[in-house]
């Protein structure tokens, strides 16, 4: 019997031979995508899942600071550093804690060995007690000691081979050169290397390719609850309920604060995130997996959609089929295992090729798009279990209509093809496709609109042309007024300038700060920063109100600031804001700097932020210098790098172009925006080669009715417009639903970015014309060929 189906089912293959190829195609492309997704889907939500305890771990974040005025909203990841030891030692629910951080403010470190020179930007500081909380595959050395005691360092796989080539790297010497962030001092450290552990999967927030002993930190001991600046993890005890933690961990600051040592801080609130959700947390990712698993649902219904037209569509010859064998005696549920067979080994065939695509295509996509998807993924019982049952899902779904609905007929009905009830159900399904695409075309157009906004929306500061260089030490930042100057004396160089943050990026600090406000004093924490004097010219940074900073001001240097617009209306600054006073810390600081000028708010930060209140004091020399270049580029770079070398003898010259830095910060959103494209395309050539197909077909069914309006004098356009405007109305009425789920959809996406560009209805009627016209284009190719026949080759039977 199932050689019997096999040879029938090849009978068909071999008979219908363009017809199987759409199908499968359709099949086949479909569940090649939807597995493409689902490997993706799986990669983000397994993110830190490989660690042993990673449903006892979590990362302590800072909600809110509440100081002796005011309760601030800070929602920051950062929490201090002193805060875990203490918390461990008073309550036995937290069983380990490890803090990660940099106490360099170096982007990238510098490892000196054998006289080369390695740079490494994925290095961080560790708790020794990082081993015990995560599964880091130790292959060489001993995790428990690896990190303890000072001037340790322990190496991936990979930077302990781009070090040391094949030599045992334990016991070795690296020495790196550090500027410390608090204590602002440039100095030099040999690390021992301790320890190498096996390379991470890149789906984890802790990524690094090398962890030093935060005990090499000099001021480790020094942190106290004031300064927010490392990421605590901390492990509970099996059984805890995390629920009550919180608000242990604020009530250590009301135990252990001392009001001398900070005034300011009365206490915080913290909350414990999973480790498993901070991924999704913190890259507003959930909001993409509905998005990708939406597309893989519709991509899949697309591919379903498309078969059972073509199957529907052939049901008269099926039909025949049907009334035969049941003359030659099969019974009705002989014809249902046939059909349903059929339908199940035709599904199992798109799936081998569907696997063979995503094992050709994984390994170029994983480079295009900047992925780490692994194809290993797909040999999980669960996904394999999930695989089958979609595959079964869709043959039954395939197969349903000959196999259940035809096969109910008499044979002397199903043989008139008086059973032919399938246009309707056609009819139906044709609609849910146009709807799909017309919804995707419209998404992902929108999705286009959102991502150039970021890239071409005016951020208040000039960003073309600006290179941005890091200094180190002091002895470097003294020579800033000589590198000016000599930079100044080309014409290709325009401006030079230097600040402690990297505008659009980020780098500016929290600081809690008092001012007069109109209702009276007022506390908040505000963003600060370090500019020089010619930092807000050399930017295109306008005032709004009073002066800049100015060398003929020397109070400048250490009593004014300078405030943007976000900061004097959001703190309903009294009017005019210039001369107000601002405080670090309360009212009862005596110090205080005076508002000598406003300026226009610029992004300091990503477009995902909102634009926050800002201030500026003076400092002649920071530590990132910005250039900005003229027309001549390349003669520009060339002065910058012989002036660098003159003054920086014994310093690389290392550069980044402003805008691309800025950039880059939005690959995740363009990598997205990237996938969303390429599935958007799968969906329509899916849809439209299923529409080929069916097209097709019923031109083939209907060319006796077009022979014969040829003869009582109709046209090819009139055999064109009789063809195609059944479909076209199906389009038009599928636009509907379309645009109503495609607005709720954009919108629900928007909030994710503090600054969004307006809903573009004009993509909504571009997406409907150019649905619209790939209908006509698809249907009226066949309809043409139908028309061009000669009535007298499709009437010569008749």
């Amino acid at each position: 019997m199932l050689k019997s189906y096999l040879t029938i089912i090849w009978r068909n293959i071999y008979r219908q031979p363009a017809y199987t190829i759409l199908n499968l195609a359709c099949l086949t492309i479909g569940i090649a995508t939807t597995l493409l997704i689902l490997l993706y889907i799986d990669f983000e939500l397994n993110f830190d899942r490989f660690h042993e305890n990673s449903d006892r771990l979590y990362r302590v974040t800072t909600t809110a600071i509440k100081t002796r005025d005011r309760v601030m909203d800070v929602k920051s990841q950062l929490s201090p550093a002193n805060l875990a030891p203490i918390a461990a030692n008073d309550y036995p629910e937290f069983e380990q804690f490890a803090r990660l951080y940099a106490f360099w403010s170096e982007d990238k470190l510098k490892f000196k060995y054998g006289g080369e020179l390695i740079e490494e930007e994925e290095v961080l500081a560790a708790d020794s007690s990082v081993f015990d909380l995560f599964s880091f595959n130790i292959v060489n050395g001993s995790p428990r000691q690896a990190l303890q005691g000072p001037n340790k360092i322990v190496l991936s796989e990979n930077l302990a081979r781009r070090i040391f080539g094949d030599e045992n790297p334990l016991g070795k010497l690296l020495e790196t050169d550090m500027l410390h962030n608090t204590i602002g001092l440039d100095t030099t450290y040999s690390l021992i290397v301790s320890g190498v552990y096996k390379d991470m999967p890149r789906n984890t927030n802790l990524f690094a390719h090398a962890f030093i002993s935060a005990e090499t930190d000099p001021e480790l001991d020094n942190y106290y609850f004031g300064r927010f600046k490392v990421h605590t993890y901390v492990m509970l005890r099996e059984g805890v309920d995390k629920a009550p933690l919180a608000g242990k961990l604020t009530a250590v600051y009301d135990k252990h604060l001392d009001p001398n040592r900070d005034p300011t801080i009365l206490n915080a609130t913290h909350k414990l995130v999973p480790l498993v959700d901070i991924h999704l947390d913190t890259t507003a990712g959930y909001i993409y997996i509905y998005i990708f698993i939406g597309v893989g649902l519709l991509v899949l219904l697309i591919s379903v959609i498309s078969y059972v037209n073509l199957v529907t569509a052939q049901a008269s010859r099926r039909a025949l089929e049907i009334g035969i064998r049941k003359v030659m005696g099969s019974d009705r549920r002989q014809l249902v295992t046939q059909f349903l067979s059929e339908s199940v080994v035709f599904t199992l065939l798109a799936l081998g090729l569907a696997l063979a695509i995503v094992l050709m295509v994984v390994t170029p996509l994983n480079s295009a798009l900047d992925l780490q998807l692994q194809t290993s993924q797909l040999w999980q019982p669960r996904l394999l279990l999930g695989m089958l049952g979609i595959i079964f899902i869709l043959g039954i779904i395939g197969g349903s209509y000959p196999a259940f609905f035809l096969s109910s007929f008499k044979p002397i009905t199903v043989m008139k093809s008086k059973a032919m009830k399938g246009a309707p159900l056609r009819r139906v399904l044709v609609a849910v496709q146009f709807i799909v695409v017309i919804f995707v075309l419209i998404c992902t157009g929108m999705i286009y609109d959102q991502l150039r906004y970021l890239q071409q929306k005016d951020l208040g500061f000039e960003k073309e042309q600006v290179i941005t260089l890091m200094l180190g030490g002091r002895e470097e930042l003294q020579k800033v007024p000589v590198l000016k100057e000599q930079l100044k004396e080309s014409s290709h160089i325009k401006t030079v300038s230097t600040c402690s943050f990297v505008p659009g990026l980020g780098g500016l600090v929290k600081q809690v700060v008092s001012v007069e406000a109109k209702t009276g004093p007022v506390q908040s924490a505000v963003l600060a920063g370090q500019i020089d004097y010619d930092y807000l010219e050399a930017m295109g940074i306008k005032l709004q109100e009073g002066r800049n900073f100015s060398r003929d001001f020397p109070s400048d240097y250490d009593k004014s600031v300078i405030i943007n617009q976000k900061f004097a209306k959001g703190l309903d600054l009294k009017e005019p804001a210039l001369g107000t006073k601002v405080r670090l810390g309360n009212q009862e600081n005596p110090n205080f700097f005076s508002v000598i000028g406003v300026v226009d708010n610029f992004h300091v930060k990503s477009l995902h932020s909102e634009m926050e209140p800002q201030f500026f004091w003076l400092s002649p020399a920071t530590r990132r210098v910005n250039i900005k270049i003229g027309d001549d580029l390349k003669a520009g770079l060339s002065h910058v790098e012989k002036t660098w070398a003159s003054v920086y003898p014994n310093k690389d010259f290392e550069y980044r172009f402003l805008d691309e830095a800025i950039q880059e910060d939005y690959e995740t959103d363009e990598r997205h925006g990237k996938i969303f494209l390429a599935f958007s395309f799968v969906t329509l050539m899916i849809a439209f080669l299923g529409l080929f197909g069916l097209a097709s077909y019923l031109a083939r069914q209907r060319v006796k009715e077009v022979g014969i309006r040829k003869v009582l004098g109709a046209s090819v356009w009139d055999t064109v417009v009789l063809m195609t405007k059944s479909f076209v109305l199906l389009v038009v009425l599928a636009a509907i639903p379309a645009f109503l789920a495609a607005w709720f959809i954009i919108n629900m996406w928007l909030e994710n970015f503090a600054f969004q560009t307006k809903m573009n209805y004009i993509l909504f009627g571009l997406a409907l014309l150019f649905t619209l016209l790939l209908t006509f284009m698809t249907t009226g190719l066949h309809a043409v060929r139908a028309a061009q026949v000669s009535p007298s080759e499709t009437l010569k039977y008749e």
